[in-house]
């Protein structure tokens, strides 16, 4: 059986009667360190100055702006207004270097200042804002005000300057980029036209040209060589009439000087029957009559022309030199062996040219790769510098806006007012968190101490301990 003694609700009312002390001391201490640290505790005073954001006087497509939310707008802003420029201009101006060295007065009213952006209006465009706030915090009041006052001009002047330094360095910036960027283009093309000018004729986009030349070429082969193949024929021929007259059954046109009439009409015989033949031979078949006839006579004119060609060698040579025809021959045999020499001289250009242009059409592949690389890089730094143009031609356009103040402008809507409390400490917030304290700790105290006593107080007790009660006597007052 559990002999501790069991709570009732009404049993709290008697703990505090009898452990009153242990929880009032602790609540009457708490208060009076509150009170103690309210009184001694350093005086902290903040101030605010409202500074209103004017909208660009020009098209919003033509002001550069990155930022996207308030957060971000607050960030910048605060960025221009914990810069060293504008810190140092603060201290210098308010004279707050006198008594400490310039470092740590920035130092100290760095960490005093801040910057407070409201709601965005749902009626501007986003990440716009039309006010935020300068916020100050120092010792007296006085000072507090004007420090927050002289923060708020100081700001409107140093960012007005920044905006337009800002967009000058810009500027200047991107113009240097885009002098290297065009350095590098012009190199790369000078490069690029080298490597082009060395493979010329083997270039990727000349490869269908270089194909359609070797097909002209291969026709032109052909028709060469069928050329050279009807000259070599026709100085067969040529050569055979030779052949056939130095034997003495050639063709004459006419007779010589000292050649017989019956020689003479032989030869002319022989020769026309010839081409008689051939000019048949062309038309019929070897069984067709005129053939035949041709043939008999052919050979009836040959043995005529026979019995001229036993005539002496020396006779038929000197006939043959003073005959036209002979001389005609041979001048036709010169001719065609020019002409062949002629054609085999273009025949070996046409093959030569051929071999050419298919290295021409091999290599291609290989040069497409060696260029490609470079080509690549032409291509990127072609984008690139079209890019910096671009935003050369913004951030020009943006430098003539802030030059111009047709950006966005910062102005003091409302300056600072002289604060009529402290804003630290808190009066209110210290004392209630000193009674709450004490009340906790009284409490907790008075509890403690009433768990840990083991007396018994009155008569519900003896009873929960089945122990019967036979009287009770009342708490005695001493008078």
């Amino acid at each position: 059986m559990d002999n501790a003694p069991a709570f009732h609700p009404l049993d709290y009312v008697s703990v505090l009667r009898r452990r009153m002390w242990w929880f009032l001391v602790p609540v009457v201490l708490a208060l009076a360190i509150g009170t103690a640290l309210v009184m001694w505790l350093p005086r902290e005073y903040q101030s605010r100055a409202t500074l209103s954001v004017s909208l660009p006087t020009v098209s919003q497509s033509l002001v550069a702006d990155n930022e996207s939310n308030g957060e971000e707008r607050r960030r910048a802003i605060t960025q221009v207004l914990l810069s060293p420029v504008l810190l140092q201009r603060v201290v210098r101006e308010e004279g707050l270097d006198k008594g400490q060295s310039a470092a740590a007065a920035t130092e100290n009213i760095k960490s005093r200042v801040d910057v407070q952006v409201p709601p965005a209006d749902p009626s501007l465009p986003p990440g716009s804002i039309d006010r935020f706030f300068i916020l100050y915090r120092d010792s007296t009041p006085e000072q507090t005000q004007r420090l927050t006052n002289r923060f708020a001009d100081v700001f409107v002047d140093e960012s007005s300057k920044k905006r337009e330094v800002r967009a000058e360095e810009t500027s200047a910036f991107i113009a240097a980029q885009l002098k290297a960027s065009q350095d590098r283009l012009n190199d790369l093309e000078a490069r690029l036209r080298r490597s082009k000018e060395s493979f010329m004729g083997s270039l990727p986009e000349q490869t269908n040209a270089n194909v359609a030349m070797v097909t002209g070429l291969q026709q032109q082969l052909e028709t060469t060589t069928n050329a050279i193949r009807g000259e070599q024929d026709r100085l067969s021929i040529v050569e055979r009439q030779i052949d056939t007259m130095k034997s003495g059954a050639a063709t004459v046109d006419a007779p010589g000087p000292g050649l017989p009439e019956s020689a003479s009409a032989a030869a002319t015989r022989v020769t026309q029957l010839e081409r008689e033949l051939a000019s048949a031979q062309a038309q019929y078949t070897d069984k067709h009559p005129e053939v035949i006839r041709l043939r008999g006579d052919l050979a009836q004119a040959r043995r005529a022309a026979a019995v001229e060609a036993s005539r002496p060698e020396e006779e038929r040579t000197a006939t043959l030199r003073v005959d036209p025809a002979y001389r005609a021959l041979l001048s036709d045999r010169e001719q065609s062996r020019l002409r062949i020499r002629e054609l085999q001289r273009q025949e070996g250009q046409i093959r030569t040219q051929i071999g050419q242009y298919r290295m021409r059409v091999d290599s291609a592949p290989r040069v497409e790769q060696q260029i490609a690389t470079l080509q690549r890089e032409y291509e990127l730094e072609k984008g690139q510098y079209a890019q910096l143009t671009t935003r050369l031609r913004s951030a020009e356009m943006t430098e003539t806006l802030e030059r111009s103040r047709g950006g966005e402008q910062f102005t003091v809507l409302a300056h600072a007012p002289l604060p009529d409390a402290p804003s630290s400490p808190n009066t209110q917030r210290v004392m209630l968190m000193a009674l709450v304290l004490g009340i906790g700790l009284g409490g907790g105290l008075a509890l403690g101490r009433e768990y840990l006593d083991r007396s018994i107080h009155d008569a519900r007790a003896l009873e929960e301990l089945d122990l019967p009660v036979l009287g009770e006597i009342p708490h005695i007052v001493h008078a």
